[in-house]
């Protein structure tokens, strides 16, 4: 049997284009992110901090790893990234970019 392993990895002005392009339910695509930080696990997380919608002061959401996984496949979908549907994915940081490793076995 053949596996293949796969890694796109995420730098913070990606990953700011993964929150804008499909946003997580209840955060405004088009609220200014301010910054974005990798948080190494297991597993890890994100932390966003983005300006409120009101305008005044800043926001700051814990985004789980399981959130993640949903946005960078959504995300991928919409970019037209290819992800075998039962391959396994996984995510971990990096340094201060978040990897998303596939791995699928070839027959």
């Amino acid at each position: 049997m053949i596996t293949e392993i796969r890694h796109i990895i995420f730098s913070n002005d990606e990953l700011k284009l993964v929150f804008q392009t499909v946003p997580l339910e209840g955060f405004d695509a088009g609220r200014r992110i301010l910054s974005i930080q990798v948080v190494e696990g297991p597993p890890p997380t994100v932390k966003l901090s983005s300006d409120l919608p009101t305008g005044g002061g800043r926001e700051e959401i814990q985004v789980e790893s399981y959130q993640l996984a949903r946005l960078i496949v959504a995300y991928c979908r919409e970019k037209r990234i290819p992800l075998p549907k039962d391959a396994l994915k996984t995510l971990h940081a990096q340094g201060d970019q978040l990897c998303f490793s596939i791995m699928s076995s070839l027959s």
